[in-house]
Parts: C-alpha cells; sequence; structure tokens
C-alpha cells in the first residue's frame, strides 16, 4: 500500500515537471523590457523567433483571459503588476493569472487521475498548481536581485569614470549600456535611457526604475543621484562614495551568509552524516552482542 502512494506521489512530481517544461517557453526567455535603440536585423530575427516559438502558449493564455478577467479583481493588481516587472518578464498581469488558472487546472487534472476518491487531496493538487506560480515568480525576483546587486558597483564604476571624463549623466549611462555584459541591470538601465529619450525627465525616469526594481539598492542610489543633482554637487564624487557603500555593504552580505553557513549544516549533519558515523562506529559492537559475542573484556 505504501508502495503504491510513493507511485502516485512521484506521478504527481512528474505531472508538475511537465507542466513547468511546457510554460517554460513563456516564462523563462525573458524578452528585453525596453524598446532597443538602434534595432539591427539581427535583433528583429531573434524576436521573430522567438516570438514564433512562444506562439503556441501564448494562444493557450489568451484563451484563458476571459477567465482572468473575472478574476483579476479580487486580486491585488498593482502588486502583481510590480512584481513580475521586477522578475524582468514579459507577461502581463491577465496572462500571469491565466498561467495560474492553468496550472491549477492542470493539478486539478493530475489529481483526478490519482486521488479520484480523495477530495482533501484533489483540492491539495489543485492549491499546489495554483500557488507553482506565484513561487517561481519570488524565485525570479530572488535570481535578478541577486544579479542587480552583484553587478551595480561595477555599473557605478563605469559611470563615475564616464562623468569623470566630462559626459552628462545619462550619456554615461548610454556608454555603460553599449560597453556592459548583457544582465537585468544593464536591461534596466536601457530602459532608463528610453524612457529618456521620449521626453521623461531623469528623475522620473530614475523614479520608475526604483518603481520596477523594488530592490534597496537601487533605491539607495537613485536617491543619491536625485539628491546630489537637486543639490548640485559634483556628480562623480557621489557615485564614487556610492560605489565603495555599496561594495561594503555586498562584503557584509557575504559575511552574514558565511555566518549562517554552520547553522544550515547542522540538520543535515545530523540527520544524514551523523547516523552513518555511528552506524560505522557502533555497528560491529552491535553485531558482536547480537551474535552473542564478547567485546573482549
Amino acid at each position: 500500500m505504501d508502495s503504491d502512494y510513493l507511485y502516485y506521489f512521484l506521478f504527481l512530481a512528474l505531472i508538475f515537471a511537465s507542466v513547468f517544461l511546457v510554460v517554460k517557453q513563456i516564462i523563462s526567455q525573458r524578452e528585453e523590457i525596453f524598446l532597443r535603440l538602434p534595432m539591427d536585423d539581427t535583433a528583429v530575427a531573434k524576436d521573430k523567433k522567438k516570438n514564433n516559438a512562444e506562439a503556441p502558449m501564448k494562444k493557450v493564455l489568451k484563451a484563458l483571459t476571459p477567465i482572468s478577467q473575472k478574476v483579476l479583481p479580487f486580486l491585488k493588481q498593482k502588486r502583481t503588476e510590480r512584481a513580475l516587472l521586477s522578475a524582468g518578464s514579459v507577461m502581463n498581469v491577465l496572462e500571469f493569472i491565466s498561467f495560474k488558472l492553468l496550472s491549477a487546472l492542470l493539478g486539478f487534472i493530475a489529481g483526478l487521475i490519482i486521488f479520484s476518491s480523495r477530495p482533501m487531496f484533489i483540492f491539495i493538487t489543485v492549491l499546489m498548481g495554483f500557488l507553482y506560480p506565484d513561487m517561481w515568480l519570488r524565485k525570479k525576483i530572488s535570481a535578478r536581485h541577486k544579479s542587480i546587486i552583484r553587478d551595480l558597483p561595477n555599473v557605478i564604476d563605469l559611470l563615475h569614470l564616464c562623468v569623470n571624463a566630462g559626459l552628462d549623466f545619462m550619456l554615461a549611462v548610454n556608454r555603460v549600456i553599449k560597453d556592459f555584459k548583457p544582465c537585468p541591470l544593464r536591461d534596466e538601465l536601457s530602459e532608463v535611457w528610453r524612457e529618456s529619450q521620449i521626453g521623461r525627465s531623469r528623475k522620473q525616469a530614475l523614479q520608475n526604475l526604483v518603481w520596477r526594481v523594488n530592490l534597496v539598492d537601487i533605491t539607495s542610489f537613485v536617491r543619491t543621484l536625485i539628491q546630489t543633482d537637486k543639490m548640485g554637487a559634483p556628480m562623480g564624487e557621489a557615485l564614487e562614495i556610492q560605489a565603495e557603500e555599496l561594495r561594503m555593504r555586498r562584503f557584509q552580505r557575504g559575511e552574514a551568509m558565511a555566518f549562517k553557513a554552520p547553522v544550515k549544516l547542522l540538520f543535515p549533519l545530523l540527520v544524514f552524516i551523523l547516523p552513518v558515523v555511528l552506524v560505522i562506529v557502533g555497528g560491529p559492537v552491535i553485531l558482536q552482542f547480537v551474535r552473542g559475542g564478547s567485546m573482549g573484556f
């Protein structure tokens, strides 16, 4: 009977793995959220190929849009929209809700197949399916934030060099976009540059950056830039100080993670390693007792 339950749960895991692989085309390959300036033929061809690959899943999510529109008033739309932007996703709120509904539907089908006579287990599989997109989104945001934290000091150093060389701040941003490696931070700076090109003020473009990324380090960086610009202080010095501060903060985060490592290792040591050591050390003694032998005294 226990082996049957094990097979059921393994089958359920395979179902959810299949769901993940099916929707990965639309949610794992992040399209750029900015309009590239300029966009060459290679980039256009790449976008066209990517859109063709994602078209089937787009159609599936679009088919669920009428239901998503009815569910939308019950959810926090602004919060979901901000989370999607923080994750760098091209999905809009309705598509994300459609994805949640699709995942819940597949969870219901899997639960119906495996636990046909157990309504409680079916409800659990539906709930797992509905909550999976939120867990994926949080993981995506966390990974993107880590990438931005890692690259931010280097980007500020480049901005500092460009500003000291005589470039305006926005021209320095454009220069960094061209020279820096592809990463989420460069994508966000590209959006700042694009917004400045369509008429938004530098302050508004930077505030939009804070709203999209929703990260303490970016908020601190933008606040420093706005205050420096407002007070007329040298931008180069402010950028240099900000880069050093962010490096120190990153080093402190690393120290904190190092201090937490022994605590995190304690549980696997006690559960997995210590029992094995006890079996290896005490096993021969126990076997000797079981066989009725002596310990050599």
